[in-house]
């Protein structure tokens, strides 16, 4: 019989090992009734009786106590032990509770899982960086070169800098680097968690290397905040009462980023790779912890938080503890909680800083570019994102096809539909398999594509341009010419089974058809913005077109990452030999030799 089979005895000690992880709530429901919710790392405890709310509020006190006293957490007359028993075994059943006192260990099992698997991994041994040699990297990254003017239309503005080293020798994504094959191994102190909250003495340790990093630039980072700040807000003021819109605080965050991604990636006099001032890549890592906070607000239909959202200080420091956004794979945030709240109230509030005023940066003529090319990259950023959007429901489309027919294992109509179902796994966990989600990501895509434009230096009106209707396109003639070559290609590959509606067939190339009319619209929209990228980086714009499979590297790079989708296109080149090269003018369809075996996410 276990330790948590055992009968709780009311004379025995309980434990709580974690006490300083707990953190607490009351919402009101739907009802109108109060519910206490106590939080613990990734379990939640919802407590609607109102009688047992008093007992929520002093199970949060506890150490360690005797099982029988908790009948006595009531405001009036003490609970029964039956039933204090049965929430206790409860608590203890969840891991909450302990029968043993906690034990101190400085190392956990997963963090040493974790660092084996560093040990093992490939790594670079030797930097490996975007500028000048792009076509280099990826060639080795993924064997397929793409020019540095097309970078950003590829990959999000606010990943490209990761890999790039500072003056200190740290990669700016710290262990964080995207991609993880340009990440090289780096020494690094590891210690266990004592803040209070939801990292406390988790089995992620946390990285103390980068906090030593942090605090020895930490008022020139504040520094560089503040002058960042006062500019971003010329340009996007704050609401009437003095709070951030949440759409304009992840706005916020990607212009600080941009910074000294600029200032790394511009065609003229970059900064070389290992030569950025440390402080700009304590102010990059310190604010792509709120980027990734407001973007996952955002991005919850279940708990609506549109771009007008208010946020001020303390209701992002709930939230991020609420939600575990100190919390990663790799580690915990290493930030003290006092640097973390003074860190906040400087970002939302202006906190001025203490003591003495420092000298004013040689970057701060940099700034208003800065913004500039981190209000492109939104642009890009919502036009990709919103193209997978579109590429998950194209996903749906032909899922609802295949499924009609169940086909023979290894004939072309078997291998399509096995491939689909898998696929269709991997998008899953990413929520876009659902319509409600994809819908409620389009409507803040639209936000954000708007408002980054109205930001922009020399904007006017009659530039806006709608993101909605990027995704309107005409089915014109080259539509028409690829819906007629891919049906011709499927009725040969993938006919539909015997016994099944002839018609599902093509009910596969419309959908396919459609999709890459959307995402022609989409590259020739990429491509413009990109454009515009490169004259703010003073770069040579490249003299071909932007493509599918340019855009699609994306996809390789992010293979086995969490949230990761599978290319649609690839699905028809590895189970049918159908491979399809596009840009925003043409559509080039041409067989290939199928490759049956290949990853579903690859």
């Amino acid at each position: 019989m276990t330790q948590h089979a055992v009968p709780i005895d009311p004379h025995e000690t309980l434990y709580l090992p974690m006490r300083r992880r707990f953190m607490s709530e009351y919402v009101q429901t739907p009802e109108g009734t109060s519910e206490l919710r106590i939080y613990y790392g990734l379990k939640e405890i919802s407590i609607e009786e109102a009688d047992l709310h008093s007992f929520g509020e002093n199970l949060l006190k506890q150490d360690e106590f005797m099982a029988g006293m908790a009948t006595r957490w009531s405001n009036g007359e003490p609970y029964p032990w039956e039933r204090v028993k049965e929430l206790l075994e409860q608590l203890l059943s969840e891991n909450i509770l302990s029968r043993e006192p906690p034990k101190q260990v400085q190392q956990t099992e997963y963090h040493k899982h974790v660092m084996e698997f560093e040990a093992r991994r490939p790594a670079p041994t030797e930097p490996l960086w975007w500028n000048p040699d792009t076509e280099g990297v990826l060639r080795k990254l993924v064997g397929r070169p793409l020019e540095l003017a097309f970078l950003e239309a590829m990959l999000p503005v606010h990943r490209v800098a990761h890999a790039a080293l500072d003056a200190e020798g740290r990669h700016i994504g710290e262990n964080n680097v995207f991609p993880d094959a340009m990440r090289m191994r780096m020494e690094t102190e590891w210690r266990m968690c004592p803040y209070p909250g939801s990292r406390f003495r988790d089995d992620t340790l946390m990285n103390v290397t980068a906090l030593k990093s942090m605090s020895k630039h930490w008022k020139p980072t504040l520094q560089a905040v503040l002058l960042l700040r006062e500019a971003f807000l010329r340009r996007y003021p704050l609401m009437a009462d003095g709070q951030w819109r949440l759409g304009d605080l992840h706005a916020f965050s990607c212009a600080v980023l941009a910074l000294p991604t600029l200032m790394l990636l511009r065609g003229k006099d970059p900064i070389p790779n290992g030569e950025l001032d440390p402080v700009l890549s304590s102010v990059f890592r310190v604010t792509d912890g709120v980027r990734m906070v407001a973007i996952y607000l955002m991005f919850l239909p279940e708990q609506p938080m549109p771009y007008e959202t208010p946020m001020n200080p303390s209701q992002l420091l709930h939230l991020t503890e609420r939600d575990n956004h100190f919390l990663s794979l790799r580690g915990v945030c290493a930030g003290p909680p006092h640097m973390v709240d003074e860190f906040f109230a400087t970002m939302l509030d202006g906190k001025p800083m203490a003591g003495e005023p420092l000298p004013e940066p040689k970057w701060v003529a940099e700034i208003p570019a800065a913004i500039d090319y981190g209000l492109r990259g939104l642009q890009l950023y919502s036009l990709q994102f919103t193209l997978w959007a579109h590429m998950c429901h194209a996903f749906e489309k032909i899922r609802a096809a295949v499924l009609q027919a169940e086909g023979v294992e290894g004939t072309g109509w078997g291998r399509l539909r096995k491939r689909i179902e898998a696929d269709w796994e991997v998008i899953k966990p990413t929520r876009q398999h659902t319509e409600v989600q994809r819908e409620w990501a389009k409507a803040r895509y639209v936000e954000m594509y708007d408002r980054a434009q109205r930001g922009l230096r020399g904007f006017t009106e009659e530039k806006l341009q709608n993101i909605a209707d990027v995704f309107s396109p005409p089915k014109d003639a080259v539509h028409t010419q690829a819906l007629a070559e891919l049906r011709a290609l499927l009725r040969e590959r993938a006919t539909a089974p015997a016994g099944a509606r002839p018609e599902l067939t093509d009910d596969v190339a419309e959908a396919l058809a459609e999709y890459l009319t959307l995402e022609r619209a989409a590259l020739g929209a990429l491509e413009t913005v990109q454009r515009e990228v490169n004259v703010l980086t003073q770069r040579q714009h490249p003299d071909r077109h932007f493509t599918n499979l340019d855009l699609s590297i994306h996809h390789r790079l992010r293979f086995a990452t969490v949230g990761v989708l599978p290319y649609l296109l690839n699905v028809f080149r590895d189970e049918l030999g159908i491979a399809i090269e596009s840009h925003v003018g043409e559509v080039k369809v041409t067989s290939v030799a199928p490759v049956p075996a290949a990853s579903a996410a690859a």
